[in-house]
């Protein structure tokens, strides 16, 4: 192209772009949102391990991890964000219906946040022959447990719940474009609670070696994943946020003859004080519920008749 034809060119692309409106009031058809508190961003992978013979070696085990920086740091330590059944980092980054994610607000408080693909999931490789098998969520499932436990009164208090987004008969169901666009992030998981957390229990002791000392923040099913994550590397856990843990601790702790979770928070060994050299070694106590009188006796003032 000669000095002429770059002119004329060039000259064309500005006429085009003269017509364009300015950046802040394109309206994209999709949700976006401001992140103008983020300087840096970028991701990596930690843990995982070349496994195979031969010409047949693959790598297993490794963790995706995404880490956003805020313009000014202003807490001491990051936040490692783990995100629940059936979900990857995105969980984090944004809602459903387009709003702004826990991520982007904790970087807004001045926080390095890291968001992790639990090992086996989602950024993070699966393989067959190598991994365990998978479990997948149904719509029907997530509908009944998550977003719309009103519709299936599974419970007493399911009418109570109110907060999932949108309105209308088909809120929380398939059909409403929230639900679906919510049920689209969903992705099969490990199966086996005991493979999950050995994988996470090494995957997130190489990160914490690579970040240093960092604050968890877990949620549902990965609530257990917290205290795997402490008896890795309990120098480096700062503290650990739990939201809405999948349970309750020692969750149907005695059945006929197995623990459904037999080491109380997790389902592989934790450090105890003093030490449990197995599972039988705890020994859980369930609080009795107290009767009325006991009650009203425990907040009567001294010398009060119970006139009830």
């Amino acid at each position: 192209m000669n000095n002429a034809s770059r002119r004329i060119a060039c000259a064309i692309l500005l006429s085009a772009f003269a017509s364009v409106p300015a950046l802040a009031e394109v309206k994209l058809p999709v949700p976006a949102y401001d992140q103008s508190a983020v300087a840096k961003r970028g991701y990596f992978y930690v843990g995982g391990k070349y496994v195979g013979e031969g010409e047949n070696r693959i790598m297993a085990g490794q963790m995706y991890v995404e880490v956003l920086v805020p313009k000014k740091v202003r807490m001491p330590y990051p936040l490692v964000l783990i995100h629940g059944a059936a979900q990857t980092a995105t969980n984090w980054m944004q809602t459903p219906d387009g709003r702004k994610g826990w991520a982007d607000y904790f970087v807004e408080q001045g926080y390095v946040v890291y968001m992790v693909d639990q090992p086996a999931r989602g950024r993070s490789a699966w393989h067959p022959n190598i991994d365990g098998a998978l479990r997948t969520f149904t719509a029907q499932t997530i509908e009944r447990q998550f977003t719309a436990p009103e519709f299936y009164k599974g419970w007493p208090q399911a009418e109570k719940h109110t907060q999932w987004p949108g309105s209308g008969e088909k809120k929380g169901r398939m059909g409403d474009p929230i639900f679906d666009q919510f049920f689209a992030s969903q992705v099969q998981s490990l199966a086996s609670d005991i493979e999950t957390q050995e994988r996470m229990m090494a995957a997130s002791a190489a990160l914490l070696d690579r970040i240093g000392p960092a604050i968890l923040v877990t949620h549902s099913q990965s609530g257990m994943l917290g205290w795997v994550m402490a008896e890795a590397r309990p120098k480096l856990v700062k503290g650990i946020l739990t939201i809405e843990p999948s349970g309750p601790p020692f969750e149907n702790a005695v059945t006929s003859t197995t623990k459904a979770r037999p080491w109380g928070l997790t389902d592989i060994p934790l450090a105890y004080d003093p030490p449990a050299q197995k599972p039988e070694d705890l020994k859980p106590v369930k609080q009795d519920k107290p009767d009325r009188a006991d009650l009203v006796r425990s907040t009567s003032p001294a010398g009060a008749t119970d006139r009830s």
